[in-house]
């Protein structure tokens, strides 16, 4: 078992400790900015659960969409928004006023991405025979997608699956791009575990299976992120995951051929 041992050094520990290396500054061990890093990133997401969720838009909006056509959409639509703005827009001004930095810098290049393609194409080819299995639980295929009105209509499901894609952009750069990279040039790797915590919380009420498995995905793709030094890799990743599941669960539903046979 000892190659077993080697691989998973290699990947992991090695791993860690070559981010420790390219990141931590010593000069940045008094600096201010790290502080109103973590402020900004708690308000974020404070903000984002009382003010970004779709139950805010149903709660304030609802009563002036019900009857148009695809209200159902407009308050995923609306969250997707939020993201946006405070997940990207917010740390995009932050990094360049507070941090005096580029986003670049942050991971928001795909530089080292294009490099890596082959590999993330083969972490999708593992992952799809198992989300194939996991399609025929009735509970997942109850529970996605998250938008009920996506088997309805090729617009439909066009504007949902548009939107989720930026929800996973706006995600993945202030989870694996802003969040990682700001607070490694003070801990290091340590980064990638600090990360995981908001990451895992955002599942919570999904599948037991899903909100355990989002740990494990949570410290590869922040690993990724600073090693290759682009978030792109885990929107990749993401968002081929997140529509093969909904494509899955329709199927099992059947709304997606009756989209080809009506």
């Amino acid at each position: 078992m000892s190659w077993l041992k080697n691989i998973i050094f290699r990947l992991t520990i090695e791993q860690w400790l070559i981010i420790d290396d390219d990141y931590i500054k010593p000069e940045f061990r008094s600096d201010l900015k790290c502080i109103s890093t973590i402020i900004l990133i708690t308000l974020v997401l404070v903000i984002q659960k009382y003010f970004g969720q779709s139950k805010h838009f149903t709660q304030a909006f609802g009563q002036f969409v019900v009857n148009i056509p695809l209200s159902g959409v407009y308050p995923r639509l609306y969250m997707t928004f939020m993201c946006l703005i405070l997940y990207m827009i917010i740390p995009f001004i932050f990094i360049r006023i507070v941090l005096k930095g580029n986003i670049r810098e942050y991971g928001f290049t795909l530089r080292g991405f294009s490099r890596y393609i082959p590999m993330y194409l083969i972490m999708f080819g593992v992952m799809l025979p198992i989300l194939i299995g996991v399609s025929f639980s009735e509970r997942f295929y109850n529970h996605y997608p998250l938008y009920y009105g996506a088997g309805e209509s090729f617009l439909s499901l066009s504007i949902w699956e548009i939107s989720y894609g930026l929800y996973f952009l706006a995600l993945e750069f202030f989870l694996r791009g802003f969040m990682v990279f700001a607070l490694a040039r003070y801990i290091g790797s340590y980064a990638i575990f600090v990360m995981v915590i908001p990451y895992v919380m955002i599942h919570f009420g999904k599948p037991f299976a899903e909100t355990i498995g989002s740990i494990i995905a949570g410290i590869a793709l922040g690993t990724l992120s600073l090693r290759t030094g682009s978030i792109f890799g885990g929107v990749f990743i993401h968002i081929t995951i997140a529509w093969g599941m909904d494509i899955l669960a329709l199927l099992q539903k059947g709304q997606l051929q009756s989209l080809f046979f009506r």
